[in-house]
């Protein structure tokens, strides 16, 4: 029997869950690594902020097998919806929290039949060493903040902090507040401190964009971003998966492009209107194009910038002076009790020896580490490792779903890559170039290109890119992660059933006669053909009684109700295996009523 391979995550954030519950539906044994008490990365006690919440809208902060919905949630939010992912997926209990990893490494990286040999101490000071066949690093963005330091810092009598230590109000109450940054951990402070500061200012180089929680003269909500038809505007990134008028558009009409993205920058401006634009200082300088930097505005910065209790100075800190004083570059002087330095974060891998950040290809450039990885993902020539979680996107979570199969497709050998290891140093300097191009940075931030890195790990998967039935939906309905819900092509099983289920249900009417009707059959191993799901057709037909259910239980347990509000005829219902073994029953209940009962045992092949 093949043995089954041993897969270490490093990080136990959202990118590192769903890889591991995409790895465990695909048989892998996944052990997950954090050195935080708590799993959720930065949507977790140790690392979130006061007020810290998601900047995402509604159904665009989840992942494809549970449901949320939830808009611009607080972080205790966020964190639960994580906990309960972990929960009923059984990830919670292969996690080692409370665990710093401190060495990944073995003999040759090049040699993928030596196991990466893992070196971890826990909190009370206890080493551990094992082996695993393959290693993910999902340490995430946000792990180690960027923390500047000033001329005269020595002499401040106040705190110098990053927003993660601020966790309540009491901690900014009537102090004067320094802000240094202008993105979204900037602009949530600056409301915090709005609130209860004696004073706040912000300084900051440049003023970035930032996006209301409703667009088009106020009309829709924010979420309508999270559409095909507002990607459209936006340059190709090198090997998007895009369609051929797509290309032929952009290349000989970019006007046409430039002219929608001025649309939509003075859309923006215009529902901020004069609370923002009067003194000039937050008004972007650059491109909505080209915008490097991008959040969603809190509700009330607007108000609290109008009453004078938020101040932006577009300056830089030179030095500080004395105990309370700073000396901008303008020349300018702010007098502080606390500076918070929402200044961004850097990326850094400790748990590599140099010589192996090298050959990793994570370079450090400026303070900084840039990942040069084929598909934001693998390093080149160094097989059973893969990184997630590291390119920059609005639609974060949705493209670590799907950078999550496509690790699993790598690792179980079914992805077709570059034959030569060139061929992937080409694809990554394209990006590179690109990305220094519109955003004038090195890193893999696209911003507000959630769509096209997506799409360019289904398309490497086959896997068919329009997830809906008509144009319409495809393009003016809102990419929710359940259109990735199934990443496997159209496929059905009728053919291992004997006959189609309830076909006696067509001619039922109460009181229902009961039957039993047992099949048994194997589902494939995983795959995404045939998926870590059985998929079944329900040719139900419409129930003469309108206040019947079909009824759907797994191993006893309720799985899902088919009311009659809903289309049965050819319902796929999908239904996850997460065992060796399951038994689903189906059956139609009205009332106190059971009609046909149909019990399927499932059992799912070895790798």
């Amino acid at each position: 029997m093949k043995q089954t391979r041993t897969v270490a995550i490093i990080g136990a954030g959202a990118s590192g869950l769903v890889c591991a519950k995409t790895l465990l539906d695909d048989g892998f044994d996944v052990t997950l690594f954090d050195q935080q008490k708590e799993l959720g990365g930065i949507w977790c006690e140790q690392s979130a902020y006061a007020n810290l919440h998601s900047q995402q809208p509604g159904g665009t902060f989840e992942f494809s097998d549970l449901f949320n919905g939830e808009e611009f949630a607080p972080w205790q939010n966020v964190h639960n919806y994580l906990q309960k992912y972990a929960d009923l997926f059984h990830i919670t209990d292969r996690i080692h929290f409370r665990t710093r990893v401190l060495s990944i490494s073995k003999e040759d990286l090049k040699n993928e039949s030596i196991p990466w040999v893992i070196k971890t101490e826990t909190e009370n000071g206890e080493e551990r060493t094992q082996e695993f066949h393959l290693v993910v690093v999902a340490s995430g963005l946000y792990s180690h903040p960027y923390l500047p330091t000033y001329p005269g810092q020595n002499k401040f009598a106040g705190l110098i902090v990053p927003p993660s230590a601020v966790k309540s109000h009491d901690q900014v109450r009537n102090k004067r507040v320094v802000i240094v940054g202008q993105g979204k951990c900037a602009t949530d402070m600056a409301v915090i401190a709005g609130h209860h500061a004696r004073s706040c200012h912000m300084v900051f180089r440049k003023a970035h964009w930032m996006i209301p929680r409703r667009i088009v003269h106020n009309l829709l909500p924010a979420r309508m971003l999270f559409t095909r038809i507002f990607a459209t505007p936006f340059v190709p990134i090198p090997n998007g998966s895009y369609s051929k008028i797509f290309r032929f558009l952009h290349k000989n009409y970019p006007k046409l492009f430039t002219t929608m993205i001025e649309i939509i920058s003075h859309d923006i401006m215009s529902i901020h209107g004069a609370d923002l634009a009067e003194d000039g200082v937050f008004i972007p300088q650059h491109s909505f194009r080209s915008q490097e930097n991008i959040s969603i505005i809190p509700t009330d910065f607007l108000s609290l910038k109008r009453n004078g209790r938020i101040i932006g100075k577009l300056d830089t800190i030179k030095e500080i002076v004395d105990a309370t004083t700073i000396r901008l570059n303008s020349g300018n002087h702010l007098q502080a009790d606390m500076i918070i330095l929402a200044t961004g974060f850097i990326r850094s891998f400790p748990f590599f020896s140099p010589e192996h950040v090298q050959m990793l290809g994570l370079s450090h450039p400026a303070d900084n580490t840039e990942l040069n990885l084929y598909r934001r993902v693998l390093p080149v020539g160094i097989p059973n490792i893969a990184f997630i979680g590291f390119a920059g996107s609005a639609g974060n979570w949705m493209v670590a779903e799907a950078a999550s199969h496509w690790i699993s497709e790598y690792f179980l050998n079914r992805l077709r890559l570059p034959q030569t290891e060139q061929q992937m140093h080409e694809e990554i300097n394209s990006n590179r170039l690109f990305v220094r191009s519109i955003f004038h940075r090195n890193e893999y931030d696209y911003r507000y290109y959630w769509l096209a890195p997506m799409e360019i790990y289904l398309n490497d998967m086959g896997i068919n890119l329009y997830r809906t039935n008509n144009w319409v939906s495809e393009y003016f309905g809102v990419y929710s992660p359940q259109r990735l819900k199934e990443f496997q092509p159209d496929w059905e099983l009728n053919y291992l059933f004997p006959s189609m289920i309830f076909e006696p249900a067509m001619k039922l009417s109460p009181p229902y006669q009961a039957h039993s009707y047992s099949y048994s059959f194997v589902v494939p191993p995983p795959s995404k053909l045939y998926g870590p799901h059985t998929a079944f057709y329900l040719f139900a037909g419409q129930l003469e009684s309108k206040t019947a259910g079909i009824v759907i239980k797994q191993d006893g347990q309720l799985f899902q109700i088919l009311t009659s509000k809903q289309y049965w005829q050819s319902n796929k219902v999908p239904m996850p295996l997460t065992m060796n073994e399951t038994t689903i029953e189906l059956y139609i209940q009205d009332g106190d009523k059971v009609g046909p009962t149909y019990t399927i045992h499932v059992e799912r092949a070895a790798v």
